[in-house]
């Protein structure tokens, strides 16, 4: 990942469904990129080398573009796709807990583009 892409954080929340991130055209943010939105949590230890292994990433919610600006993108969550009454009974406790994640999102958060080609 270079320099136009890396540093990637929530600029403005607009709802829980869509967010604002502080990169677009200008930082080659394309309308096929897909999103993790997480906040760094704790520093985490390999228990035998006693390395460290890096940052805990606690997701929040994965999003896809919805409309790209030169220095800002609106993203919108991939929850807002419609889904089937199958799925939809199928997954009723999963998006619950996603539904629950997006409300804890907040300026600031990390964003990473998470299908580089």
């Amino acid at each position: 990942m270079d320099n136009k892409t890396s540093n990637i954080l929530v600029a403005s929340k607009i709802d829980d469904f869509q967010i604002v991130i502080n990169k677009g055209y200008d930082d080659f943010i394309d309308s096929y990129m897909r999103f993790l939105v997480y906040e760094e949590g704790q520093e985490i230890f390999d228990p035998i080398t006693k390395k460290s292994l890096g940052k805990l990433e606690i997701p929040k919610g994965f999003f896809k573009v919805q409309h790209i600006q030169d220095k800002m993108t609106i993203l919108v969550s991939e929850l807002k796709k419609d889904k089937n009454m199958f799925q939809i009974t199928l997954l009723v406790k999963e998006l619950d807990v996603e539904k629950e994640l997006l409300t804890k999102i907040k300026i600031g958060d990390r964003v990473k583009i998470v299908n580089v080609l």
